[in-house]
């Protein structure tokens, strides 16, 4: 396994924040299940809205399980590697125009 498991990752992440998501959706089918509910019967919103709830009262956990599940996934890992090469090129081409125009 990698050693970043455990770490959080350096800086925000599309992936991460995709999957902590999907995850917390989850958890709400899982807690309505338990409740006798069929989330099949209720408005996508509505149960986007509990995720939402859910994230937001457990986003440090989430985020902690989606790193750690990303770390140990090769394809997502490579998702995730991709996109911060991405930002990274992004945040050098930004940085080279503030140069040009004098503003670093």
């Amino acid at each position: 396994m990698d050693e970043a498991i455990g770490i959080l990752p350096p800086h925000p992440s599309a992936v991460i924040v995709t999957l902590a998501r999907q995850a917390a959706i989850k958890a709400v089918k899982e807690q309505l299940r338990r409740q006798g509910l069929k989330a099949a019967y209720m408005a996508k919103r509505e149960i986007v809205g509990l995720a939402e709830e859910y994230l937001a009262h457990h986003r440090q956990a989430l985020v902690a399980q989606t790193w750690e599940r990303v770390c140990s996934a090769p394809e997502l890992r490579e998702l995730y590697d991709r996109e911060q090469r991405k930002r990274q090129r992004l945040l050098e081409r930004i940085s080279a125009n503030m140069h040009k125009r004098g503003r670093a």
